[in-house]
């Protein structure tokens, strides 16, 4: 295979592997009343802003979704009580999203920290701990290109 129909097996396989994630991760996931999505909307606001209260596009960004898919979602986890939807002090038309102490009381006890990692642990059980970190270099790179590309508002060539 040359490069360009690797480069189209790769992307290809990412979105089938988007899927098994998605399928998996929403099982995984009963015990704590959220989507996949609500998830990782928690888990961007607690590791991309630990201790603040980003906007709704800052949240988008990181995200990457659109501010109204972040609205749409950041209403549903703030009617279960995990998150609030506050009017930015120095510009009402701003949203501000902040994590609620509900939160850490139902993904960081004991009992949900060792389901977590078991899962994660499942997922990436095939791996090598090289494989994993080239991995995390790689899917890294890729998602900071793409946020480049978000932000210069230029499509992929």
């Amino acid at each position: 295979m040359d490069r360009s129909e690797t480069e189209a097996e790769i992307f290809g396989s990412l979105f089938v592997l988007g899927q098994h994630l998605t399928r998996h991760t929403e099982a995984a996931l009963v015990p704590f009343g959220v989507t996949s999505r609500q998830w990782l909307l928690l888990a961007v606001l607690t590791r991309a802003f630990p201790g603040q209260r980003p906007t709704l596009s800052q949240t988008a960004a990181v995200f990457g979704t659109s501010r109204q898919n972040v609205k749409k979602i950041a209403g549903q986890v703030a009617a279960r009580g995990l998150v609030e939807l506050l009017p930015d002090p120095s510009d009402g038309r701003t949203v501000r999203l902040a994590v609620t102490d509900k939160v850490s009381a139902v993904f960081d006890t004991t009992e949900a920290v060792a389901q977590q990692r078991a899962f994660l642990g499942a997922v990436f059980a095939d791996l090598t701990d090289c494989e994993v970190a080239t991995l995390f270099g790689l899917v890294s790179r890729c998602i900071d290109t793409l946020q480049r590309t978000d932000a210069t508002g230029e499509v992929p060539a």
